[in-house]
């Protein structure tokens, strides 16, 4: 089980940070959590093509998570990936909208010589491959879920844009690897966003292994982030950079 993070970053264009985007691999499925401006442009660095892609999972649908979604719709219709496996699009009710409404903008986004499966989830529990995804609603959107994927190798949750809420306890407890946004720093917080000495909080209250601190506002540049979340968690932490690999190392 592994995660490349594509994208740690927000709406703000920074050169060093894409909207969000991350790449979950385990066995021989591959699948994106978001898809924000910029994705598919990592995804093609991690040395992958389309055709390797089984499926997306959306936390919620403002666009720096899930713009690219129309990039890979137009993408897919290429003779190049014709006949390849039917590509799985996974979000909470509104995604069939938001398909519909890209398609009739664009219609050359309709899928052509490809299935296209749009799975609109609510809470609950499904299988992903060899993999459960629990999925969790989460303080950001109405439509906001945070995702839990959970193999034999490990388990690793993904908060998505999120504000302080009991879910997001419930969706970390125990996970090797918690993917959390921490948007700006302490003192500066931003409805709608944790910091990180909020999320450090929540991924205590979890028992998490360790914490991944993403999705960075430019007002993070310049300080100490590690540092904010280390006072309220012991565990390890990472700093989410963008084509950052990480594997979920239960703990032991």
């Amino acid at each position: 089980m592994q995660l490349t993070i594509l994208g740690s970053g927000t709406a703000i264009p920074v050169a060093d940070r894409f909207p969000a985007g991350y790449l979950l691999q385990f066995g021989a499925m591959r699948a994106l959590i978001d898809c924000g401006p910029g994705t598919l442009r990592r995804f093609a660095a991690t040395g992958h093509t389309l055709h390797q892609l089984d499926a997306v999972l959306l936390t919620h649908y403002h666009t720096d998570h899930c713009a690219d979604l129309a990039a890979l719709l137009f993408a897919l219709r290429s003779p190049t990936f014709a006949g390849r496996a039917p590509m799985r699009l996974f979000g909470a009710p509104g995604l069939r909208r938001l398909v519909d409404k890209l398609t009739e903008a664009w219609p050359w986004l309709a899928p052509r010589d490809y299935e296209l499966q749009l799975h609109e989830i609510t809470p609950g529990a499904f299988a992903l491959g060899d993999a459960k995804v629990d999925a969790i609603p989460i303080r950001h959107t109405a439509q906001s879920l945070g995702y839990r994927v959970t193999t034999a190798a490990g388990s690793i949750a993904f908060s998505g844009d999120a504000d302080e809420c009991d879910e997001l306890v419930e969706l970390a407890r125990g996970v090797d690897l918690f993917v959390c946004d921490a948007a700006t720093p302490d003192g500066r917080k931003l409805d709608g966003h944790l910091t990180p000495g909020l999320a450090a909080q929540h991924a205590a209250r979890a028992g998490c292994h360790r914490l991944v601190l993403t999705h960075f506002y430019p007002e993070c540049e310049g300080h100490d982030l590690r540092q904010q979340a280390a006072r309220h968690f012991a565990g390890p932490i990472v700093l989410a950079a963008d084509l950052l690999t990480l594997e979920p190392q239960p703990a032991r």
